[in-house]
C-alpha cells in the first residue's frame, strides 16, 4: 500500500473536489445489451451454409435472452456477456431425394 501522497500520477482523484472518474480510471460499466441484441439477431440471420451436399440457413431467432456490459479498469477493456438463444433453421439436401429440414438449435 503507498503512503500519502506517493501513489501513482495517475491517481489524480483525491485531488478534485468533483471526484470525477479521469481517463476512465476506476471501474465504469456501460450496458451494451440493446446494440448486441441487434447485432447478435443480424449476424444469426446472415448464416448460411452451402456445398455439395445442401444448404443450410438460419431463417429466425425465436429466443434470445440475456445481457452483455463493457467494463474499464484502469483503462482496460473487460466484456461480460450471457445469452440464451433459439435459432430456427432450413435446409435442402441435393443429394438423391431432395429432402427439406426443419428444426431448432438452441444454446444456453
Amino acid at each position: 500500500m503507498a503512503k500519502w501522497g506517493e501513489g501513482d500520477p495517475r491517481w489524480i482523484v483525491e485531488e478534485r473536489a468533483d471526484a470525477t472518474n479521469v481517463n476512465n480510471w476506476h471501474w465504469t460499466e456501460r450496458d451494451a445489451s440493446n446494440w448486441s441484441t441487434d447485432k447478435l439477431k443480424t449476424l444469426f440471420l446472415a448464416v448460411q451454409v452451402q456445398n455439395e451436399e445442401g444448404k443450410c440457413e438460419v431463417t429466425e431467432v425465436s429466443k434470445l435472452d440475456g445481457e452483455a456490459s463493457i467494463n474499464n479498469r484502469k483503462g482496460k477493456l473487460i466484456f461480460f456477456y450471457e445469452w440464451s438463444v433459439k435459432l430456427n433453421w432450413t435446409g435442402k439436401s441435393k443429394l438423391g431425394c431432395q429432402i427439406n429440414y426443419l428444426s431448432c438449435l438452441g444454446v444456453d
